[in-house]
């Protein structure tokens, strides 16, 4: 049986790369099973890594700041467009001869890096986000590809935009050297002038959600980066003036918090768009185009797929159920195997996609921190079972 693996990354614990490789060391032992791999990326952490490997691309190092101005050095992949396929070019509307640079939120202002009493959407930015896509440019990119997920900010991408060159004043002519949230309201002028030079920019992204609104950056991500629900609609209020303040030097302000994605990240893909020429990509159909995912899926008799959290989450476009889909789409039978699974997810997804099955590998007897200890062993357990019971159906039919 030649089986796929594709499996996102279980948030602190294993990668997505270290799930595809536990799959296939166990798969090795089966002499009937041919398996190969693909890591799933949406942007988030493993970007960088997962594609430069894929496109068989060098690694650099630059020191930039993190989302609380500290610095720190982070990677970033560098390939040449020839060596990718040809949809990749179309998908990118790349030449294809572009060296074009890869590059991590999550590594520069990531919320992993901080501890949890660090976490403050009010104070964090995306200083390192400019410093790191001005270094590259400078370092002769030609085109640079931004995965946004896993982010601790929620500045609109200000901080980017002053790291590139962007200045904002208060009404006494200081400058507000640091953009954060909690300056907004000193923000008086802003002058753009001396905005530097990017090449074309390629944000990798799944979320839809705009830059305001119930639905927007604020409501719906800043929480879970350290804010308190009560500060919820003052930041909202904050991020609403904050556009009206901006539509004065940037016309077009208005018409990009209202773009689809433009909430993503805490609106990096916003405020990048004011000067920038940026386009928004899906993540899932990146890395589909960049490993040639539909045909190695349609050579294939079965898929196995997971993640660290199965829930509703998950079916908002996330790989895994993206990957569900496609296999359905070519008549492949797939088997999900999640850190954890929300029953009322699992059961929606199987309904609409018969010949999937939804399994956790994770112990309810466990605490968390016991299964993220513990979730190799658990995982390899889980997978040798689910399989056997796979193999034995297929053989009953």
């Amino acid at each position: 049986m030649r089986i796929l693996l594709a499996f996102d990354k279980c948030k602190n614990s294993l990668t997505a790369a270290e799930l595809c490789s536990l799959g296939e060391e166990l798969l090795r032992k089966e002499k009937d099973n041919v398996a190969s791999s693909i890591p799933l990326t949406d942007g988030g952490e493993g970007f960088v890594e997962i594609l430069t490997r894929g496109a068989k691309g060098i690694f650099e190092q630059y020191l930039v700041r993190d989302s609380l101005a500290r610095e720190k050095l982070v990677k970033v992949g560098i390939c040449k467009a020839d060596s990718l396929s040809e949809t990749v070019h179309r998908f990118l509307d790349l030449k294809g001869s572009e060296k074009l640079a890869i590059i991590e939120m999550a590594s520069v202002a990531g919320l992993a890096d901080l501890k949890m009493n660090e976490r403050n959407p009010w104070k964090t930015s995306t200083l390192g986000i400019g410093d790191l896509l001005g270094k590259v440019s400078q370092d002769g990119a030609e085109a640079i590809l931004l995965g946004i997920g896993g982010s601790s900010t929620n500045d609109a991408g200000l901080g980017a935009l002053v790291s590139l060159g962007l200045r904002f004043f208060d009404s006494d002519g200081r400058e507000v050297a640091n953009p954060s949230p909690e300056k907004w309201s000193s923000i008086a002028e802003v002058d753009s002038k001396n905005l530097s030079y990017l090449p074309p920019l390629f944000i990798a992204c799944d979320v839809e959600n705009k830059l305001l609104g119930k639905k927007g950056a604020t409501y719906q991500f800043a929480q879970q980066k350290g804010l308190h629900e009560e500060d919820l609609p003052v930041l909202e209020q904050k991020m609403e003036k904050i556009v009206d303040k901006l539509e004065q030097f940037f016309p077009s302000a208005k018409t990009c918090a209202d773009s689809a994605g433009s909430g993503a990240a805490g609106g990096i893909a916003f405020g990048l768009s004011l000067h920038y020429e940026s386009k928004l990509v899906s993540g899932f159909n990146l890395l589909s185009h960049w490993f040639d995912l539909e045909k190695r899926l349609m050579q294939s008799d079965l898929v196995i797929t997971g993640e660290g959290r199965f829930d509703s989450t998950s079916l908002n476009g996330k790989g895994p159920f993206e990957l569900i889909r496609l296999s359905q789409k070519y008549g492949k039978p797939s088997l999900v195997l999640a850190g954890s699974v929300e029953e009322k997810a699992a059961h929606k997804c199987e309904e609409l996609f018969p010949d999937c099955s939804i399994q956790a590998f994770g112990s309810e007897d466990f605490s968390l921190e016991e299964n993220l200890k513990q979730a190799p062993e658990l995982f390899k357990t889980k997978f040798k079972t689910v399989l056997a019971n796979h193999l034995r159906k297929t053989k009953e039919k």
